[in-house]
Protein backbone atom coordinates (compact mmCIF):
# COMPACT_ATOMS: atom_id res chain seq x y z
CA UNK A 1 0.00 0.00 0.00
CA UNK A 2 2.78 2.31 0.72
CA UNK A 3 4.41 1.75 -2.80
CA UNK A 4 1.17 2.57 -4.05
CA UNK A 5 0.67 5.46 -2.58
CA UNK A 6 2.05 7.80 -5.02
CA UNK A 7 0.40 6.41 -7.86
CA UNK A 8 -3.22 7.13 -6.02
CA UNK A 9 -2.22 10.50 -5.41
CA UNK A 10 -1.03 11.00 -8.83
CA UNK A 11 -4.35 8.95 -10.56
CA UNK A 12 -6.71 10.89 -8.19
CA UNK A 13 -5.31 14.43 -9.15
CA UNK A 14 -5.37 13.79 -12.76
CA UNK A 15 -8.67 12.79 -12.55
CA UNK A 16 -9.70 15.97 -10.90
CA UNK A 17 -7.97 17.83 -14.00
CA UNK A 18 -9.75 15.72 -16.29
CA UNK A 19 -13.20 16.94 -15.69
CA UNK A 20 -15.72 16.59 -18.10
CA UNK A 21 -13.81 13.47 -18.95
CA UNK A 22 -14.95 11.21 -16.44
CA UNK A 23 -15.73 7.62 -16.57
CA UNK A 24 -18.63 5.41 -15.16
CA UNK A 25 -18.04 4.86 -11.53
CA UNK A 26 -18.56 0.74 -12.23
CA UNK A 27 -15.82 0.15 -15.51
CA UNK A 28 -17.12 -2.62 -17.71
CA UNK A 29 -13.38 -3.88 -16.83
CA UNK A 30 -13.92 -7.52 -18.72
CA UNK A 31 -13.80 -5.63 -21.87
CA UNK A 32 -10.44 -4.47 -21.42
CA UNK A 33 -7.32 -6.65 -22.93
CA UNK A 34 -4.95 -5.45 -20.26
CA UNK A 35 -7.01 -6.19 -17.13
CA UNK A 36 -6.90 -9.90 -18.74
CA UNK A 37 -3.17 -9.80 -19.29
CA UNK A 38 -2.78 -8.48 -15.80
CA UNK A 39 -4.50 -11.17 -14.51
CA UNK A 40 -2.78 -13.76 -16.38
CA UNK A 41 0.08 -12.36 -15.22
CA UNK A 42 -0.72 -11.94 -11.73
CA UNK A 43 -1.91 -15.56 -11.51
CA UNK A 44 0.87 -17.22 -13.07
CA UNK A 45 3.79 -15.40 -11.59
CA UNK A 46 1.76 -16.41 -7.79
CA UNK A 47 2.21 -20.46 -8.76
CA UNK A 48 6.00 -20.23 -9.30
CA UNK A 49 6.13 -17.91 -6.01
CA UNK A 50 4.19 -21.11 -4.46
CA UNK A 51 5.87 -23.25 -5.05
CA UNK A 52 9.12 -21.52 -4.42
CA UNK A 53 7.82 -21.14 -1.10
CA UNK A 54 6.54 -24.68 -0.32
CA UNK A 55 9.12 -26.71 -2.00
CA UNK A 56 12.61 -25.03 -2.10
CA UNK A 57 13.71 -26.67 0.63
CA UNK A 58 12.76 -29.76 -0.26
CA UNK A 59 14.82 -29.26 -3.64
CA UNK A 60 17.74 -28.65 -2.24
CA UNK A 61 17.07 -31.55 0.52
CA UNK A 62 16.45 -34.47 -1.81
CA UNK A 63 19.87 -33.01 -3.68
CA UNK A 64 21.81 -33.91 -0.41
CA UNK A 65 22.08 -30.10 1.30
CA UNK A 66 21.48 -30.52 4.69
CA UNK A 67 18.28 -29.11 6.28
CA UNK A 68 19.88 -25.71 7.99
CA UNK A 69 21.56 -24.65 4.55
CA UNK A 70 18.10 -25.66 2.65
CA UNK A 71 16.32 -23.43 5.36
CA UNK A 72 18.88 -20.77 5.06
CA UNK A 73 18.85 -20.92 0.96
CA UNK A 74 14.72 -20.15 0.93
CA UNK A 75 15.82 -17.03 2.92
CA UNK A 76 17.88 -16.15 1.08
CA UNK A 77 14.83 -16.54 -2.11
CA UNK A 78 12.43 -14.27 0.17
CA UNK A 79 14.66 -11.66 1.30
CA UNK A 80 16.07 -10.61 -1.90
CA UNK A 81 12.69 -9.42 -2.80
CA UNK A 82 13.07 -6.76 0.14
CA UNK A 83 15.20 -4.45 -1.51
CA UNK A 84 13.67 -5.05 -4.96
CA UNK A 85 10.46 -4.23 -3.87
CA UNK A 86 11.46 -0.80 -2.36
CA UNK A 87 13.88 -0.21 -6.34
CA UNK A 88 11.51 -1.66 -8.75
CA UNK A 89 8.43 -0.05 -8.41
CA UNK A 90 9.77 3.70 -8.72
CA UNK A 91 12.17 2.42 -11.58
CA UNK A 92 9.03 0.88 -13.07
CA UNK A 93 6.87 3.79 -12.81
CA UNK A 94 9.54 6.02 -14.68
CA UNK A 95 9.53 4.55 -17.86
CA UNK A 96 6.46 4.63 -20.14
CA UNK A 97 6.06 0.94 -20.25
CA UNK A 98 7.66 -1.74 -18.31
CA UNK A 99 8.40 -4.50 -20.48
CA UNK A 100 12.39 -4.66 -19.68
CA UNK A 101 11.92 -5.44 -16.10
CA UNK A 102 9.23 -8.45 -17.72
CA UNK A 103 11.99 -10.02 -19.25
CA UNK A 104 14.42 -9.50 -17.31
CA UNK A 105 12.67 -11.05 -14.48
CA UNK A 106 11.29 -13.83 -16.39
CA UNK A 107 14.73 -14.87 -17.90
CA UNK A 108 15.78 -14.96 -14.26
CA UNK A 109 13.52 -17.17 -13.50
CA UNK A 110 14.11 -19.71 -16.41
CA UNK A 111 17.54 -19.53 -15.52
CA UNK A 112 17.65 -20.67 -12.03
CA UNK A 113 14.51 -23.37 -12.33
CA UNK A 114 16.96 -24.78 -15.53
CA UNK A 115 19.71 -24.67 -12.16
CA UNK A 116 17.83 -26.27 -9.95
CA UNK A 117 16.34 -29.54 -12.24
CA UNK A 118 19.97 -29.83 -13.65
CA UNK A 119 22.24 -29.57 -11.03
CA UNK A 120 20.60 -27.89 -7.50
CA UNK A 121 23.79 -28.86 -5.72
CA UNK A 122 25.88 -27.24 -8.29
CA UNK A 123 25.63 -23.84 -7.06
CA UNK A 124 22.51 -23.24 -5.25
CA UNK A 125 23.35 -19.92 -3.99
CA UNK A 126 22.94 -18.60 -7.32
CA UNK A 127 19.68 -20.77 -7.89
CA UNK A 128 18.32 -19.15 -4.89
CA UNK A 129 19.37 -15.63 -5.97
CA UNK A 130 17.70 -16.06 -8.97
CA UNK A 131 14.62 -17.19 -8.05
CA UNK A 132 14.15 -14.60 -5.82
CA UNK A 133 14.76 -11.79 -8.66
CA UNK A 134 12.08 -13.79 -10.92
CA UNK A 135 9.60 -13.60 -7.42
CA UNK A 136 9.73 -9.63 -7.81
CA UNK A 137 7.52 -10.52 -10.29
CA UNK A 138 5.08 -9.27 -7.40
CA UNK A 139 5.79 -6.14 -6.98
CA UNK A 140 6.00 -5.38 -10.37
CA UNK A 141 2.52 -6.64 -11.20
CA UNK A 142 0.98 -4.74 -8.64
CA UNK A 143 3.22 -1.64 -9.64
CA UNK A 144 1.74 -2.40 -13.16
CA UNK A 145 -1.83 -2.34 -11.78
CA UNK A 146 -1.54 1.53 -10.29
CA UNK A 147 -0.13 2.52 -13.54
CA UNK A 148 -3.23 1.00 -15.95
CA UNK A 149 -5.72 3.28 -14.62
CA UNK A 150 -6.21 6.65 -14.38
CA UNK A 151 -7.80 6.98 -11.33
CA UNK A 152 -8.06 5.81 -8.26
CA UNK A 153 -11.08 3.68 -8.40
CA UNK A 154 -10.03 2.50 -11.85
CA UNK A 155 -6.99 1.45 -9.61
CA UNK A 156 -9.37 -0.49 -7.32
CA UNK A 157 -11.08 -2.13 -9.86
CA UNK A 158 -8.33 -3.34 -11.70
CA UNK A 159 -6.29 -4.81 -8.68
CA UNK A 160 -9.58 -6.89 -7.80
CA UNK A 161 -10.02 -8.21 -10.79
CA UNK A 162 -6.60 -8.88 -11.60
CA UNK A 163 -6.19 -10.29 -8.19
CA UNK A 164 -9.54 -12.06 -8.03
CA UNK A 165 -8.92 -14.21 -11.58
CA UNK A 166 -5.13 -14.19 -11.01
CA UNK A 167 -5.39 -16.77 -7.92
CA UNK A 168 -8.01 -18.95 -9.31
CA UNK A 169 -5.46 -19.11 -12.32
CA UNK A 170 -2.53 -20.09 -9.83
CA UNK A 171 -4.19 -22.87 -8.54
CA UNK A 172 -4.31 -25.72 -10.81
CA UNK A 173 -0.71 -24.88 -11.42
CA UNK A 174 -0.34 -25.40 -8.24
CA UNK A 175 -2.03 -28.64 -8.10
CA UNK A 176 -0.35 -30.26 -11.76
CA UNK A 177 3.55 -28.89 -9.94
CA UNK A 178 2.43 -31.58 -7.29
CA UNK A 179 0.56 -33.96 -9.65
CA UNK A 180 3.77 -34.19 -11.67
CA UNK A 181 6.30 -34.32 -8.87
CA UNK A 182 4.08 -37.64 -7.05
CA UNK A 183 3.98 -38.96 -10.59
CA UNK A 184 7.37 -38.91 -11.58
CA UNK A 185 9.29 -38.92 -8.02
CA UNK A 186 11.64 -36.28 -8.74
CA UNK A 187 11.87 -32.55 -9.64
CA UNK A 188 13.41 -31.86 -13.11
CA UNK A 189 9.82 -32.41 -14.89
CA UNK A 190 8.00 -29.86 -11.98
CA UNK A 191 10.99 -27.67 -12.54
CA UNK A 192 10.36 -27.60 -16.31
CA UNK A 193 7.00 -27.02 -16.30
CA UNK A 194 7.34 -24.24 -14.06
CA UNK A 195 10.10 -22.72 -16.39
CA UNK A 196 7.87 -23.44 -19.05
CA UNK A 197 5.26 -21.33 -17.31
CA UNK A 198 7.37 -18.40 -17.75
CA UNK A 199 6.98 -18.22 -21.58
CA UNK A 200 2.88 -17.32 -21.11
CA UNK A 201 3.78 -15.50 -17.75
CA UNK A 202 6.38 -13.11 -19.60
CA UNK A 203 3.73 -12.67 -22.63
CA UNK A 204 0.98 -11.77 -20.50
CA UNK A 205 3.16 -9.57 -18.74
CA UNK A 206 4.77 -7.69 -22.02
CA UNK A 207 0.60 -7.03 -22.95
CA UNK A 208 0.13 -5.63 -19.53
CA UNK A 209 3.31 -3.72 -19.82
CA UNK A 210 2.08 -1.55 -22.59
CA UNK A 211 1.55 2.18 -21.56
CA UNK A 212 -2.34 1.71 -21.97
CA UNK A 213 -4.93 2.33 -19.39
CA UNK A 214 -8.12 -0.24 -18.80
CA UNK A 215 -10.83 3.17 -19.26
CA UNK A 216 -10.10 4.03 -22.61
CA UNK A 217 -10.01 -0.10 -23.31
CA UNK A 218 -13.13 -0.54 -21.07
CA UNK A 219 -15.38 2.52 -22.26
CA UNK A 220 -13.81 4.14 -25.28
CA UNK A 221 -11.91 1.33 -26.81
CA UNK A 222 -10.86 3.30 -29.86
CA UNK A 223 -9.31 5.72 -28.24
CA UNK A 224 -4.96 5.36 -28.18
CA UNK A 225 -3.33 6.47 -25.23
CA UNK A 226 0.24 7.05 -24.82
CA UNK A 227 1.60 7.33 -21.31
Amino acid sequence: LLLWLPVLIAKRERGERAGGNAVPAKLPITRSRTAWALAGFFGLQASGAYMVMGWLPKIFQDAGIDKGTSGVLLAVTMVIGVPVSYVLPNLAARRGDQRPFVVVLASCGIAGYAGLALAPAGAPWVWAVLVGLSNCAFPLVLTMIGLRARTAGGVAQLSAFAQGIGYLISVPGLILIGRIYDVTGQWYWPLGFLALLLVPQMLFGLRAALARYIEDEAVHPGEQTRA
